[in-house]
């Protein structure tokens, strides 16, 4: 029986092939929270995964990956995160919609490297000096 990613749109089987272009895939969790939150991720209604569900590497963010040792395993509690949704599928980001909100985001400095507070060198020195004596 063939081993297919379970994503929305991800035709990669497990196989010959997608090991040559070093696709992994990885099991659900077994049980747990983590569990659902993978199947909710798929955004797949009524969707619950068996025990030879699989995901492939390609909906996880480099960062979520151990490979330390000769398997490429998930890090413990990680997520999938990278989809391809159609836009039915799509979560719709919330955006402001009242007139003064409109205007505060329209009077935003563009450039906000201008606004980041410089540190107080002075004030700096003098706590260092004053650590130092305590210390001594």
């Amino acid at each position: 029986m063939p081993d297919f990613c379970a994503a929305y749109g991800c035709s990669n089987e497990r196989g010959i092939e997608t090991r040559a272009r070093g696709i992994t895939f990885h099991l659900f969790p077994k049980t747990g929270q983590i569990r659902k939150q993978w199947e909710l991720a798929l955004r797949r209604d009524g969707f619950v995964a068996s025990k030879r569900t699989l995901l492939c590497n390609e909906h996880f963010r480099s960062e979520d990956f151990d490979r330390t040792g000769q398997t490429v395993r998930l890090k413990g509690g990680v997520v999938p995160s990278i989809f391809d949704f159609p836009a039915h599928l799509q979560r719709l980001v919330a955006t402001r919609s009242t007139t003064t909100s409109r205007r505060a985001e329209d009077n935003l400095p563009m450039d906000l490297s201008q606004d980041v507070p410089q540190p107080d060198v002075k004030r700096l020195k003098k706590d260092r000096a004053l650590n130092n004596t305590l210390l001594t």
